[in-house]
């Protein structure tokens, strides 16, 4: 069963089965707020099987029931849901909800909310090829994470940043972002450490430094083969790290 009051730091995702376990021992009436938490954590769940109508269904039934923290939580992951099913234009209105409710929590909590979600929207504006706009989103989300020392979201933030600059050849800036990022990160261990070096190696390869790169690659292959040998491209790599769907395994215990 899980722990009421489990901290994300603790906090292992549980299977469906055990989720909806502990739902059938939970009333809503009696016990809204662990009800609405169990209820999130389903639909996260849901969506990872790629049950998106599923997911929409939990998520549009225990908004109601949750205090604004957890509605913030909500929207966030009803709108990568939306992504995920190709509702984008929803997504971007769930991604607004959170704006308008963030305003009602203390302001630790709205600044780490706000950074996800302006984070999430600039995942959005990427994949809609409008890099200026996504390009400011992910400098907000940087900004946000850093009024609270979130060095993960700075970094993931930078690297976004980077990943643009990059793809626009506006290399000295890149590499600036790339330091940031890499300072951040480092300290979390081999999949974050790929992380960079795949940022790296992009920024090397278009800066001419070829040798450099695959130099670089080979020893993040040995370290981690996250995404095969010759299965990508350098940009294809740099894309496939940062892709919203596996970084959104890393946010996940918290927005739950």
């Amino acid at each position: 069963m899980l722990q009421t009051g489990t901290t994300a730091k603790n906090f292992v995702f549980p299977d469906l089965a055990t989720v909806e376990s502990d739902l059938s021992a939970t009333s809503m009436e009696d016990n809204p707020s662990e009800w609405a938490r169990l209820m999130n954590i389903k639909g996260v769940i849901l969506t990872s099987l790629d049950r998106y109508t599923d997911a929409e269904e939990v998520f549009n039934r225990v908004v109601p029931s949750a205090d604004n923290v957890l509605k913030c939580k909500i929207f966030i992951n009803y709108s990568r849901n939306c992504l995920f099913a190709g509702k984008r234009d929803i997504a971007l209105q769930l991604i607004n909800r959170v704006f308008e409710t963030v305003k009602d929590c203390r302001r630790a909590q709205a600044n780490t909310l706000t950074g996800f979600a302006h984070m999430l929207r600039g995942q959005l504006f990427y994949r809609s090829k409008n890099d200026k706009t996504a390009l400011t989103e992910f400098k907000k989300s940087e900004f946000f994470f850093e009024a609270e020392a979130d060095l993960s979201g700075v970094g993931l933030s930078c690297m976004e940043i980077a990943r643009i600059h990059v793809n626009n050849k506006n290399l000295p800036t890149a590499w600036n972002y790339l330091k940031k990022s890499e300072n951040c990160l480092l300290r979390f261990g081999p999949d974050e450490s790929l992380g960079v070096s795949v940022c790296k190696a992009v920024a090397l390869f278009h800066s001419g430094r070829e040798e450099e790169a695959q130099a670089l690659l080979k020893k993040a292959y040995a370290a981690c083969n996250e995404f095969g040998l010759a299965k990508y491209v350098l940009s294809e790599m740099l894309d496939a790290y940062l892709d919203i769907r596996n970084r959104s395994i890393q946010f996940q215990t918290k927005l739950v």
